[in-house]
């Protein structure tokens, strides 16, 4: 195999999950949980979860701790929007 067909195997097998794990994230996210039709949503969520799980499987070290790095961040930026509001 070429360089090329390499890299692009790679890209895709980190692309697949993570398309998945969003898409998960905006089903879950857009169902209304109070009816039947809130049934989407942990289906979606428990999917999103494996999706996620197989993304930090496959991705290298340094996208992991990017990930990581990423999630710290976002998560101290929601908390402070909380802890300010109350």
């Amino acid at each position: 195999m070429s360089k090329i067909n390499e890299v692009q195997i790679v890209i895709a097998s980190y692309l697949i999950p993570l398309t998945i794990c969003l898409i998960a994230w905006w089903v879950s996210s857009r169902t209304d949980n109070r009816t039947l039709d809130g049934i989407p949503a942990p289906l979606a969520a428990i999917v999103g979860v494996c999706s996620l799980i197989w993304l930090v499987a496959v991705c290298p070290w340094p996208v992991e701790l990017g990930l990581m790095l990423a999630v710290l961040v976002l998560g101290r930026a929601y908390l402070q929007n909380i802890l300010n509001a109350g």
